[in-house]
């Protein structure tokens, strides 16, 4: 196969990988706390005696992803659970397969036994990493401070949110929500030094710009089509020289 043709296939998986992250940004365009996900590539040179001379095959590879972590609007609603965070810290869940998850989702509710969880149905854990629970008389009555700590009308601790640390991007995967989860099932909960606080009463909403996603996924879509041209007219040209072959 012509060298231009495996270039050409590199490119296109890469294409393929960044349209499906651009893709899932503009699905999340209206997520609370969603952060859009950046795909990093790098050409490889291949060190052949092209390579030697200064001219080699260069080829596309994806080297992973990153998260954007600018902040998202903050909205005010008014509900005494809805949460948003101002910094980098992140919330902790559990999910309903039992998996730690990190997020920005702090549109919270209870549920029948008085768990605060998300719209999902994960649950929000406290700042010991256990599962958030409160009285349902007192859910909308309740004051949270910018650190965490959750007051009833008379002014008693009930308990206290906790905020995190995101570890390493590349150990996490992405879950649905705008959440990620350890790919090893595992998240280690490390408390959030960098001053983080929390805002009762909003919620952050997604940092995706929606415009920007879609302008950027039609010039992707357009380089894949370049590529796909490319590759099938080699695939002809083949078959036709092929064809001239048997018919001589």
């Amino acid at each position: 196969m012509d060298n231009s043709i495996y270039v050409a296939l590199s490119r296109l998986t890469a294409l393929e990988r960044q349209m499906d992250v651009t893709s899932n940004n503009i699905a999340n365009a209206n997520s609370t706390g969603f952060k859009a996900e950046r795909v990093l590539f790098e050409t490889y040179l291949q060190k052949d005696d092209a390579a030697l001379a200064g001219d080699g095959t260069n080829y596309v590879l994806d080297r992973g992803s990153y998260v954007d972590n600018s902040s998202g609007a903050i909205m005010p609603t008014g509900n005494a659970l809805d949460l948003a965070l101002s910094g980098n810290g992140w919330f902790a869940y559990q999910t309903a397969q039992g998996q730690t998850a990190f997020g920005r989702d702090g549109a919270f509710v209870l549920d029948a036994e008085g768990r605060v969880i998300t719209a999902s149905g994960a649950q929000v854990l406290d700042a010991g990493g256990a599962p958030m629970v409160l009285p349902p008389a007192q859910a909308s009555t309740v004051s949270i401070s910018n650190d965490g700590v959750i007051s009833d009308a008379e002014g008693a601790v009930l308990g206290q949110f906790g905020v995190f640390t995101l570890p390493d991007r590349q150990s996490l995967g992405r879950s649905g929500g705008g959440m990620f989860v350890p790919q090893d099932g595992n998240g280690a909960l490390l408390p959030d030094e960098s001053g983080t606080q929390i805002i009762q009463g909003a919620v952050e909403m997604s940092n995706v710009q929606a415009v920007t996603e879609v302008t950027r996924l039609i010039e992707i879509q357009q380089a894949y089509q370049q590529s796909l041209n490319l590759v099938q007219s080699d695939d002809e040209l083949k078959k036709d020289m092929l064809s001239r072959i048997r018919n001589s």
